[in-house]
């Protein structure tokens, strides 16, 4: 399983985190790379479809659901992440050693849509990253 950890550049963190702080209204020092956008941020879907958007802008890319996507991202064959939306025992596993600390939300029979608890601005970033080629 190819799951891509290196940590994004200071650069698109900071550029990735200023959009999360313009989208929210939020002071630009209350968004730290460890911020989880929806659980500590206030986020919701609307406000994740306007980031989208935002970053869209920064950094001159398109973006696709399945980008910001934390399951699209594990390197797995699409029948062996979920089941009926509910995540598969392996996708489970690999997401708890890319999250350790994610472990109150990967519990057995969670589905996709709880995926988005664990989105925090590095992973935004990791995102953009990989959108534009994982230039470094």
């Amino acid at each position: 399983m190819d799951v891509e950890l290196s940590p994004p550049r200071a650069e698109t963190v900071a550029r990735v985190a200023k959009c999360v702080a313009e989208v929210l209204a939020l002071e630009p020092a209350k968004v730290s790379p460890a911020s989880r956008v929806m659980e500590d941020l206030g986020a919701d879907s609307l406000d994740l479809v306007e980031l989208m958007y935002v970053m869209e802008q920064e950094f001159e890319v398109t973006l696709g659901r399945d980008d910001l996507s934390l399951s699209a991202q594990l390197g797995l064959p699409e029948e062996e992440i979920h089941r009926n939306e509910v995540l598969t025992p392996r996708a489970l596993e690999a997401l708890r050693q890319r999250f350790p600390a994610g472990s109150a939300v990967l519990k057995e029979g969670i589905t996709r849509k709880h995926l988005a608890a664990l989105l925090t601005v590095e992973e935004l970033a990791r995102a953009i990253e990989r959108k534009l080629g994982g230039a470094r």
